[in-house]
């Protein structure tokens, strides 16, 4: 029996307190930046750990309270090279995103057009030659000088305070390329201008090269630009579903505020048809509000004095006064944003081998445009074709595609498991979930609905059945569990008398312990009462029918003497049956674990048709058969939602927690269902799997574009089979890498989560 007390406590160590310091970074544009600002970050003193994120421009810093103050943050992050600002997280950060990825996206289109516009004349004049050799070299050089210093701005700025520091990322290589090339038209208007006609076609050609190499990664940028801005929809969705202002009642009047500004316990008014701003408590009022982004049930919930409302929900056709319990940042909105953030900070080992190799990626690639330049040059006598092999080499590099494989893949599946009411806390879970092979399920709440009835009052001979049942409830009334709201709550539709109770305590595994008037009560199993009070076997006998049938009887006594018993069932929820099948089908073998009796566990799990079921265990010994089966080489996932199941949680390889259950329970967990159902689980190692695949497809991608282009970028092909990729193909190319992995990584938001077919991938234990 699952029973909430001060054990909490010991289930989960107190974590040491953190302060979460959330930055925007500007002025980066590759993984080797994201890679370079998060070293930068995490060698501040007092810095516990730092996470960059190329996809949100952003930074999460974990700091020592008062250890590191923001402005030490946000000039490391300036001293390296890159500029930073705090982000309130409190309220409006939707709308900030948005005004971001616009400000983002408007700027790269700006150039882009301007690009274009220059291009388009360049081209035409240096091919179709209409104009003499030394009036058309000055031409292109007054077309090509404004792409290079206004589309190339923000590359030339951003390789200079690279060099500054010592560095170099993906704006060094594209300063270098169409530098290069710019320079070598320069090089031909100097031969013009002198009068020597040496190659000042060739001269113009370097124009043109620079030029369209600009305007391809340009037009790159935009569209990665654009792609990010719908792969982070789903988190956008969910900053924006509070608003940023609440009605404050003071003294009878109403007042607008924002939402940041408002504390616990004052007053708001919530009109009809509008978002409830904060979690509160219904002082007046009735009315019927919408919580499908929580419950993800359509039809609207009603409300009256005393109930809860929701930051989010939407309410209906009644005003609604409601005292504040929670604050902006702290309500239960607030945490799943906390959560999918989470998620999204966070890398899988496959994320941080990227970034491995994106530290020494830009250094290898100058490495070989100098080798290219010197072996086509010094060797080949052909300086010409060693700087246009040189200049490709630099534009074709992508560290950003590498860099951005796994973050756009967790971002869109993040985004889209949280619409779904599954949040996924951290990278690694994604991983874990792809090999799992058994799942652990809790009964009690994860299986069952965790809602149990009173279906029997059966006293002894010359006890009352109100009597019984009051002094039940007398005990019981002291305890959160499901089964003490059960039968509190059957005492009082039968209006029988409650004795005031004191001192609970709680017996983990068989019940509680309570005393009213010196007198002592106890309400449990036959655990609890071996040593205490002496039962006849019929009751025992009695008890034991009832749980063949899946019902949870508790004996019931006062002092030495046994009153009866009280039999509870918990109906097993709606989607139980369907989750386990799936989970077979995905080739998962699936137990059933409870410190409930055996016989009421074994006949839960033949309603769901599981057939290993393991019962009447404790707290530590969930968390020691989850253990054995780790030691026997099984990939664990736990499910549940109690106090009890947090020790299994945490030593499980994926704990995944129902969103209802204990906060301890969550808090232990990996992975969160908002929503009461079993069947999220099932979507959640789906999406996992598909999240996965995503980032490896990603990482094939960008390994295998870089592997395959760079020899060819060199020259490798010119003396095999004559071919040669000009710089503008390498740029546009290099473009393209990027666009391609955003790309595929939206396609997960639209991705069929299919179980395949039960035939084609049973449980590997039948």
């Amino acid at each position: 029996m699952k029973q909430p007390g001060s054990a909490a406590a010991e289930t989960e160590p107190a974590q040491p307190h953190v302060e979460r310091v959330l930055l925007d970074i500007q002025g980066m544009h590759c993984a080797a930046c994201a890679v370079r600002v998060e070293k930068i970050l995490s060698a501040t003193d007092g810095v516990r750990k730092a996470r960059v994120d190329l996809m949100t421009g952003q930074a999460v810093v974990e700091c020592e309270p008062g250890r590191a103050a923001v402005e030490e943050l946000t000039d490391a992050v300036r001293r390296g090279g890159y500029s930073a600002r705090p982000v309130d997280q409190t309220a409006g950060l939707g709308g900030e995103m948005i005004r971001r990825e616009r400000r983002e996206a408007t700027g790269w289109l700006r150039r882009l057009v301007v690009a274009l516009a220059l291009l388009v004349p360049l081209i035409l004049v240096t091919h179709t030659r209409v104009l003499a050799d030394p009036v058309l070299v000055w031409c292109q050089f007054a077309l090509a000088t404004p792409i290079q210093l206004y589309v190339g701005w923000p590359y030339l700025v951003g390789a200079w305070r690279r060099l500054r520091t010592g560095s170099a990322n993906m704006d060094t290589l594209v300063a270098l390329g169409t530098g290069t090339a710019f320079a070598a038209g320069l090089s031909g208007l100097m031969e013009a201008r002198l009068g020597a006609v040496l190659s000042t076609i060739g001269g113009g050609m370097y124009f043109a090269d620079a030029g369209m190499i600009l305007t391809f990664i340009t037009l790159g940028k935009y569209l990665e630009v654009k792609a990010k801005g719908r792969a982070s929809e789903a988190i956008r969705r969910l900053l924006d579903l509070a608003p940023q202002e609440a009605t404050v009642v003071r003294n009878g009047k109403p007042d607008r505020v924002p939402v940041g500004a408002v504390a616990v316990g004052q007053t708001i008014l919530v009109r009809p048809g509008e978002k409830v701003p904060l979690d509160a408590e219904v002082l007046t009022g009735r009315s019927a509000v919408d919580e499908s982004w929580l419950t993800g049930e359509s039809l609207p919930v009603d409300k009256e004095p005393g109930d809860k409302i929701l930051a989010g929900t939407i309410n209906g056709p009644g005003a609604l006064t409601a005292r504040v319990v929670a604050r902006a940042g702290q309500t239960a909105l607030a945490q799943v944003i906390q959560l999918v953030r989470r998620a999204q900070e966070s890398k899988p080992e496959v994320g941080r081998l990227a970034d491995r190799i994106v530290a020494w990626f830009v250094p290898a690639v100058l490495a070989l445009a100098l080798a290219t330049l010197l072996a086509w040059g010094a060797l080949g006598g052909n300086w010409s074709l060693g700087l246009s092999c040189t200049i490709a080499v630099l534009v074709a590099a992508c560290p950003c595609a590498m860099g951005l494989a796994t973050p756009a893949a967790v971002l869109v599946g993040s985004g889209r498991g949280a619409e779904a009411g599954i949040l996924i806390k951290e990278g690694h879970a994604l991983e874990v979930a792809g090999r799992l092979t058994t799942v652990v399920l809790d009964k009690t709440g994860t299986v069952t609905l965790g809602r149990p009835r009173v279906v029997a009052v059966e006293p002894v001979d010359g006890v009352d059945p109100g009597e019984l049942l009051g002094w039940a409830a007398a005990a019981e009334r002291l305890s959160q569990h499901p089964l003490a709201e059960a039968i509190v709550s059957e005492a009082e539709a039968r209006g029988v008398a409650i004795p005031a109770a004191e001192s609970l305590k709680v017996v983990p595994g068989a019940g509680v312990e309570a005393r009213s008037d010196g007198q002592r009560i106890l309400v449990g199993n036959q655990r609890l009462f071996a040593d205490r009070v002496s039962c006849g076997q019929g009751v025992w006998d009695a008890m034991t029918a009832r749980r063949h049938q899946g019902q949870t009887p508790l004996a019931v006594a006062v002092g030495q003497r046994l009153l009866g018993w009280v039999a509870l069932a918990d109906p097993v929820a709606p989607g139980s049956r369907e989750a386990v099948d799936k989970l077979k089908s995905l080739g998962l073998e699936v137990q059933l674990l409870s410190g409930d009796h055996r016989a009421t566990v074994e006949a839960v799990a033949k309603q769901v048709g599981i057939s290993t079921a393991v019962a009447e265990v404790l707290p530590d010994e969930k968390h020691t058969v989850v253990k054995r089966l780790q030691q026997a080489g099984e990939v664990v996932a736990m499910v549940g939602d109690g106090i009890n199941d947090a020790p299994a949680l945490a030593a499980a390889d994926l704990g995944v927690a129902i969103g209802s259950g204990a906060d301890v329970a969550i808090e232990s967990a990996d992975v969160v269902l908002v929503r009461q159902d079993l069947r999220g689980l099932v979507e959640a190692i789906l999406l996992s799997r598909a999240t996965l695949r995503t980032i490896w497809q990603n990482l094939g991608w960008a390994f295998l574009y870089n592997v395959l282009l760079l020899p060819v970028a060199a020259g490798a092909l010119i003396p095999v089979a004559g071919i040669r990729l000009p710089p503008s193909a390498a740029a546009a190319a290099m473009a393209a890498s990027s666009v391609s992995v955003v790309t595929n990584s939206l396609l997960l938001r639209r991705r069929r989560l299919d179980v395949p077919a039960p035939a084609l991938a049973e449980s590997r234990y039948g």
